[in-house]
């Protein structure tokens, strides 16, 4: 098996992100954006370069020979008030503003708020043809050494009950589940009804910021 890097995404990496993106979770893409793969791409896409150009460290990659074959969000990524007009302005092209408001609803019922002491974790995905191979596992690796040297001290996230596979790998991975929630709208939407909010505490680098909003 060809040996997989972990790192922090570049420019030039956006279109693999977007692709393993839309790939790795068609289905609520198709319900969230659009039913056209090559739209949800370019949202994606367009989503992350403000904050990547500007240097913004917390979007890994997983490369293998030269090929994206794995993404990871840590949050709270920040938007520029320039950087959220743009992304606005061609997400409404791309999809309309009815669409667009649509989207903006789900993504905030999807969404979560970081503490200022957390780095939660967002958009993670495999290609479908690298999947079983550990490479999440690695994102989750390198998302915990980001988050320890940023000084944050607890790493989050929510997954959907359903997720039996996901729920068993962040548990070999040290999370555990604190608390749940029902949604009606994702179960109307989505079919999840129910979702597990798993963390798993930090051994923080002394001197760090917890509050950077840069890197």
């Amino acid at each position: 098996m060809m040996s997989t890097q972990v790192r922090s995404a570049r420019m030039v990496d956006l279109p693999g992100v977007a692709a393993v993106l839309q790939e790795a979770f068609s289905e609520k893409m198709k319900i969230i954006f659009s039913d056209q793969p090559e739209k949800v791409r370019s949202i994606l896409e367009a989503a992350y370069s403000g904050p990547v150009r500007r240097g913004y460290s917390g979007v890994l990659v997983a490369e293998r020979a030269g090929r994206i074959v794995g993404s990871l969000l840590i949050e709270p990524m920040y938007y520029t008030q320039r950087e959220s007009r743009t992304f606005e302005h061609f997400a409404v092209r791309e999809l309309g503003t009815v669409r667009m408001l649509w989207a903006s609803f789900m993504l905030w019922i999807l969404g979560h708020r970081p503490a200022p002491d957390e780095a939660y974790i967002s958009d993670l995905g495999v290609a479908c043809d690298c999947q079983g191979e550990g490479i999440g596992t690695q994102l989750l690796e390198e998302a915990e050494v980001w988050a320890s040297s940023h000084g944050r001290k607890r790493l989050t996230l929510w997954v959907a009950a359903t997720n039996e596979r996901a729920i068993h790998i962040y548990e070999k991975a040290g999370f555990r589940i604190t608390r749940s929630r029902r949604s009606i709208i994702t179960r109307t939407a989505f079919g999840i009804h129910r979702w597990y909010f798993m963390e798993k505490e930090l051994i923080n680098q002394p001197g760090d910021d917890p509050t950077s909003p840069v890197d």
